[in-house]
């Protein structure tokens, strides 16, 4: 279940603690080098960003990597030192990787930066991480303006606590003319810079040696100029896919092919071509969206999907209906009244003489909504031919809806069925944008609930459409109905809950207590699926490095008793599964080793996670021989233990006794206390 809602994990299989061990957990193919292939290989995980948080160092390293300095960063840095900066741009222009590296430059390298989501309320901030030294801002929420005084009280809070702050917004002219008409503020626009100065930096930091470079760019040179494939248009994401294309083809022009063509910035240009070519034929029309659906898949498994929408048309691809009737009768052919591509939406705008708006942010309502934000990227072919056909065939959209919602139980059809789901939610806007994403959320199929959890996640990368997500989830983790407080736990494991590991742990908290208090109710049997959810997605936060807030909750929850106590001790006997950071602190005695030892004495004495904490803490016994710092670890522990031997910490050692060998960690710790037990000196365990 980690797997199939994205968590952390990511890859599936058992977990392996072994430091300094040479494992093959693959097939190995190659001459002097080693590569160990995956099954799941050709599948490109999606880059997970905070944004809502601590900044990770891996990230900020990963934006300052082969970094290219546009000529406005120098003005922008010293607009930066005496206030919020404001960074428009247009996406693909790279304004996050430009704000963390502004932030970088700004605070120091390695400085804590911290994520703020755009439903931040800025009037009611204060910074809670006195360690944090910069602060990216997501957006700013359309319905709560940012007044003069709102920024000055924000200019005076991070003068005091030293720090600094980027506020990225979305280059939206409504949004931009208020802040100049009531802050007075000139926002920096994020123009990148020119793609050969991209393309240079990048490349050199991918490949430093020169003659390497030399040798991978004399394979382009045969087929094509370098100029011509660096035109103005092309953003930076664009140019790291074309040096990603050449590094990837290692100095052989026949990899290379028609690099021109293959490059995305050509897709959306090509989209309506391409559909209007395709437009007698349902076969390929259906094998299309199939194929950009689930691009990167099996080919048996995309011509599967693409049959089964075919057949799930009901005629509605066929754009001639045939001049036969069902008794063979000649008729003449004639248009499809139902087919979904017949007239677009452009050309119905044009039919009335219409103009597509630029984008709108309205602020009415609880949330706020934008309308009719038509802004296509020019990136992968799949996103271009399915953002074209969702907006300019409105028909089409039910009828993609439909066909997801039936998708067979497969953690890869989940993930690629979530993502299309969540851009979806985006691209149509509107009060009832995420319409399609709750019908998903109250299905009966757990399939179909992991795709809403995904694409909310998705669809929370939107901030105007974030607000509402949170909206939806917080009033679904109170909802009566099971199948969306299970869909609330998936979405806090996945996308949406790693980007914001405090709202995810604050929902989890309330399905906890909420199952807690239904479960002896009539009717409410299916609360244990809620609390497998909940689980799931707790572990899944855990693995993703947020070890620290996981832990400090599970602490606060049990010692207030605001959760069934077997199922937080059952749940911390499976965090034992991932020892890495509990070892970390066992290891150098820090402040939170108190709190751990106490928290595995509780699950020791819990017959409900006896079992799972004491075959965690064997292995890590174990796997001591090989490892000093897990060796340090477990020492600390068991001497910790055996000071108070009650019968958890008794059977532990009876364990450890029996099935521990010579050089196991804390071994020599459990005899001797068991031997106390034994000659009278100890009696708690009784």
């Amino acid at each position: 279940m980690i797997d199939a809602i994205g968590g952390a994990a990511r890859a599936p299989g058992p977990f392996v603690y072994a430091p300094n061990a040479n494992l093959n957990a693959g097939t190995v193919h190659g001459g002097q080098r080693v590569h160990n292939g995956s099954a799941h290989e050709g599948r490109r995980l999606r880059e997970g960003r905070v944004r809502e948080g601590p900044v990770p160092e891996a990230e900020v390293r990963a934006a300052a990597f082969g970094y290219a300095r546009p000529d406005w960063f120098g003005t922008a840095l010293e607009e930066l030192k005496q206030g919020p900066l404001f960074l428009v741009g247009r996406p693909g222009s790279g304004r996050r990787t430009a704000a963390l590296n502004l932030l970088r430059e700004c605070c120091g390298q390695g400085a804590p930066l911290r994520a703020l989501d755009s439903v931040t309320q800025l009037d009611r901030w204060q910074p809670t991480d006195a360690s944090a030294r910069g602060y990216l801002m997501d957006g700013l929420f359309p319905s709560r303006p940012l007044g003069p005084g709102v920024l000055g009280h924000v200019r005076s809070l991070l003068k005091k606590a030293k720090a600094h702050m980027v506020i990225v917004l979305p280059d939206d002219a409504t949004l931009l003319r208020r802040l100049e008409q009531d802050l007075h503020v000139s926002p920096t626009v994020c123009v990148p810079p020119p793609p050969a100065m991209v393309f240079g930096s990048h490349f050199e930091a991918v490949v430093p040696d020169q003659r390497e470079r030399e040798r991978l760019l004399s394979a382009l040179h045969q087929r094509h100029e370098l100029g011509d494939l660096l035109v103005p248009e092309l953003v930076p994401a664009e140019v790291v896919e074309l040096v990603t294309a050449i590094v990837t083809a290692d100095g052989d022009p026949n990899a290379l092919g028609d690099l021109g063509a293959r490059l995305s910035y050509r897709a959306e240009r090509e989209v309506p071509g391409l559909m209007e070519q395709l437009r007698g034929d349902p076969d390929a029309l259906a094998f299309l969206l199939a194929a950009c659906v689930y691009e990167g898949l099996d080919h048996r498994l995309v011509r599967e999907e693409a049959d089964r929408l075919l057949k799930l048309s009901e005629g509605r691809l066929t754009a001639v209906l045939p001049g036969t009737d069902s008794q063979g009768a000649e008729k003449t052919e004639r248009p499809n009244p139902d087919f979904v591509f017949r007239r677009s939406l452009t050309e119905l705008l044009h039919a009335v003489r219409a103009v597509r708006q630029e984008r709108e942010i309205r602020a009415e309502g609880t949330y706020a909504h934008s309308v009719e934000a038509v802004v296509f990227v020019r990136h992968r072919q799949a996103e271009a031919v399915l953002r074209h056909v969702w907006r300019e065939y409105g028909q089409l959209s039910e009828l993609l809806v439909e066909w997801l919602r039936e998708v067979k139980r497969s953690s890869e059809l989940a993930w690629s069925a979530g993502r299309f789901m969540g851009r979806a939610a985006s691209w149509g806007g509107g009060r009832r944008a995420l319409r399609h994403i709750q019908a998903l959320a109250e299905s009966e199929r757990m399939t179909s609930r992991l795709i809403a959890a995904n694409a909310l996640g998705i669809a929370a990368e939107d901030p105007v459409m974030v607000a509402e997500v949170r909206y939806r989830l917080r009033r679904w983790s109170l909802a009566a109905d099971f199948r969306l407080r299970t869909t609330v736990a998936y979405a806090c494991g996945a996308e949406f809950g790693l980007a914001r590991p405090d709202l995810a742990l604050q929902l989890l908290h309330d399905l906890l207590r909420g199952a807690r208090g239904r479960r002896d109710e009539e009717g409410h049997a299916d609360d244990d699926k809620v609390l497998l959810a909940v689980r799931v997605a707790i572990l899944s936060l855990f693995q993703a490095g947020h070890e620290a807030e996981v832990f400090s909750r599970c602490v606060e929850w049990l010692g207030t008793e605001q959760g069934d106590r077997q199922q937080l001790l059952s749940l911390f006997g499976q965090l034992l599964q991932s020892p890495q950071w509990f070892v970390r602190k066992l290891a150098d005695e820090a402040p939170e080793s108190g709190q751990i030892v106490e928290m595995i004495r509780h699950a020791l004495n819990a017959e409900s996670s006896f079992e799972a904490a004491c075959a965690a803490l064997l292995r890590w016994a174990d796997w001591g021989r090989w490892d000093e710092t897990l060796f340090r670890a477990v020492e600390n522990l068991f001497a910790a233990l055996a000071r108070s031997m009650q019968s958890g910490e008794f059977r532990l050692f009876v364990e450890m006794n029996e099935k521990g060998a010579d050089g196991w960690a804390g071994l020599e710790t459990a005899r001797a206390s068991l031997n106390r037990w034994r000659t009278g000196e100890q009696w708690e365990a009784a």
